[in-house]
């Protein structure tokens, strides 16, 4: 009765906003993606959800799910501020373009023309380095709780990953790096310059740069997440403000609705740069698909760009099919990954935009759950179809793994899903080790030692089997 008012009340809510009486088709995709969602909230255990969709421009779908403080039983809103975490990058590579529209820096520009007192073996990466993670830098996360003086000392100490162009590496010292620049060149914050040039002048109280979830800021979510525990609880990140333009800003669902139309319809930068935005980056090493600022995905034949932050928001355009997603969420509880949660949306608005991966996980996900017994089965049926073809099952399948024997607690079921991946891919470093991890909580050493020495054997870093020689010997003295 409660899932029916729920979905009558969403259909009106949806008929009253878009100002007119829908067609039929209009209506069941509204009401099959709210269906979605408020599984999604259960299955996933996301606090709260905002969701818009939008088709040529118009406003096809959009609605609130959930809370955004559970503690005070706050509901989401249209008040509702988000942190984008990386999903700010996009809106940060836009900036970088507006200033290449206006000749003041170009991608070949190398970094070293606005940044002085750099490592020397820095000064030679360029713009497009940045933008495509591909400088080769180290990684300035690693000190991200440090003030900027103390990172900055350490990061430049650190040795070059590889050389520049050589592939995708995802790096907070990349956009560190653009920050600066972009603030030297416009000679403002990042706060000021992204607002001013991308934002409306009303924008101030729902779109701003906060890096640290501790500020008390009217109408933000609450954020929760289940990483330092396993169970779900709030959570506080907090980053230098040196960092903003990795993972700073913070805006409404109408704020994103607004970027969205504005960039779509190139006025924020060009069709030409749009286009040159958007075109993939030749790695000399690698064929990650990735542009200047956004990832790449075809899914079923259909050219999706995009990006997420956090594990919790997302944003993904198919300029082809004129369809854009917005999700933005404040928390998470368990696996998943909210890129697949987007193309699911995408997918009720065109049936044939349809992820295969995501369709297969969700399927041994469900199999695995309510009749572990059957798995087998679902798993061969799924993996014979051709439409399946390039999934990667053992992948789903350890996820799988991990989800049964942390989130829901259930063993022996991990055990069925291991002990299935280890049968299937033999010869996989991963498979082992995750089974030995399983009987290890199962109690079982004798298994939980033979299945880490196979382990051993298919993984040869000398750091693992330091670590795993040093697990075999701690598990052969409890058993004693």
């Amino acid at each position: 009765m409660l899932k029916l008012f729920i979905s009558f009340a969403a259909l009106f809510s949806f008929t009253v906003l878009m100002g007119q009486v829908q067609p039929k088709k209009a209506l069941e995709t509204s009401a099959q993606i709210d269906q979605y969602l408020m599984e999604v909230l259960g299955k996933y255990n996301i606090p709260g959800i905002a969701v818009a969709v939008i088709k040529n421009d118009k406003i096809i779908h959009r609605n609130n799910y959930g809370k955004a403080n559970i503690e005070l039983n706050v509901a989401i809103s249209e008040k509702s501020i988000f942190r984008l975490y990386s999903l700010t990058k996009p809106i940060i590579a836009t900036g970088a373009f507006q200033l290449i529209e206006q000749n003041k820096l170009s991608l070949e520009d190398a970094i070293s023309k606005y940044l002085h007192n750099l490592p020397t073996a820095w000064n030679s990466v360029q713009v497009k380095h940045l933008l495509t993670h591909s400088s080769g830098l180290p990684d300035i996360v690693n000190y991200e709780q440090l003030p900027e003086n103390e990172a900055r000392e350490k990061v430049f100490a650190d040795a070059i990953q590889f050389e520049k162009g050589e592939k995708f590496d995802y790096n907070q010292t990349n956009f560190w790096l653009l920050q600066k620049i972009i603030e030297i060149i416009s000679k403002q914050n990042i706060t000021a310059f992204i607002t001013e040039n991308q934002f409306s002048q009303t924008a101030d109280k729902n779109v701003f740069f906060s890096t640290d979830s501790r500020d008390i800021i009217p109408n933000r979510v609450t954020q929760y997440s289940n990483f330092a525990t396993g169970k779900l609880q709030i959570e506080v990140p907090n980053n230098g403000s040196y960092l903003s333009s990795c993972n700073g800003l913070n805006m409404t669902m109408d704020a994103l609705i607004q970027w969205d139309s504005k960039f779509n319809n190139n006025k924020l930068i060009s069709a030409k740069s749009k286009e040159k935005m958007l075109e993939l980056f030749p790695y000399t090493k690698s064929d990650s698909k990735f542009t200047f600022g956004w990832d790449e995905n075809v899914i079923n034949g259909h050219k999706a760009y995009g990006f997420s932050g956090g594990r919790r928001t997302a944003y993904r355009i198919f300029p082809k099919d004129n369809l854009s997603i917005l999700f933005l969420a404040n928390g998470i509880g368990s696996d998943v990954n909210v890129d697949n949660i987007v193309n699911h949306i995408a997918h009720f608005v065109d049936n044939d935009i349809i992820d295969y991966s995501f369709t297969a996980y969700e399927t041994l996900l469900k199999s695995a759950q309510e009749n572990v017994s059957g798995l087998k089965n679902t798993f061969v049926s799924l993996k014979k179809d051709p439409k399946y073809s390039n999934v990667n099952f053992e992948e789903h399948l350890n996820t799988i793994g991990y989800i049964l024997l942390n989130q829901d607690k259930k063993v022996t079921e991990a055990l069925v899903v291991f002990n299935l991946n280890a049968q299937e891919y033999p010869k996989s470093i991963n498979v082992f080790d995750s089974l030995a991890e399983a009987y290890e909580a199962n109690n079982d050493v004798k298994n939980a030692v033979d299945n880490y020495t196979k382990s051993m054997e298919l993984n040869t870093n000398p750091d693992y089997l330091a670590r795993v020689s040093k697990k075999i010997k701690e598990l052969k003295i409890i058993s004693k």
